[in-house]
């Protein structure tokens, strides 16, 4: 069991940063700390919770809009309904992301084998990358791949 934590060990235990649990208390992530005697923040187990979800919505890629309501929706009394249309709003705009990732790497691909085939070993002012990267349409570069 966990008991009251400086922020420390809070941070080692969640694995992040001191400024980044001091910015999550700022923001208003995670509730402000109670503070000793000293002035020193301490962290309980429901706030270590809290820590856990929002460290793996960030593991996610979720932005800290998507984290807050997250947040509020489990604070919420209901169902699970609004939890899972934010996380398969996050999926979706994770899957375009992903797209359009594999997109730049094609477009990376033909650039190498363009470099690769036309000018590897010439002179860099020749080098078929910088025309490529100057070229205003990279997308008609991938189609030239095809």
């Amino acid at each position: 069991m966990i008991g009251e934590m400086s922020i420390g060990m809070a941070a080692r235990t969640v694995r992040c940063s001191v400024p980044t649990l001091r910015y999550y208390e700022q923001i208003g992530l995670l509730d402000p700390a109670i503070r000793t005697a000293s002035g020193h923040r301490t962290y309980d187990r429901r706030d270590i919770d809290r820590l856990i979800l929002i460290r793996r919505c960030r593991d996610l890629g979720m932005s800290i809009k998507d984290v807050a309501a997250l947040i509020n929706v489990q604070a919420l009394p209901g169902d699970c309904d609004n939890a899972l249309s934010l996380i398969s709003t996050h999926r979706s705009a994770l899957s375009a992301r992903i797209s359009e990732l594999k997109a730049l790497e094609r477009t990376l691909a033909v650039m190498a084998e363009r470099c690769t085939s036309n000018c590897l070993g010439g002179p860099v002012d020749c080098c078929t990358i910088f025309s490529d990267l100057a070229a205003l349409d990279l997308a008609g570069l991938q189609d030239q791949s095809a």
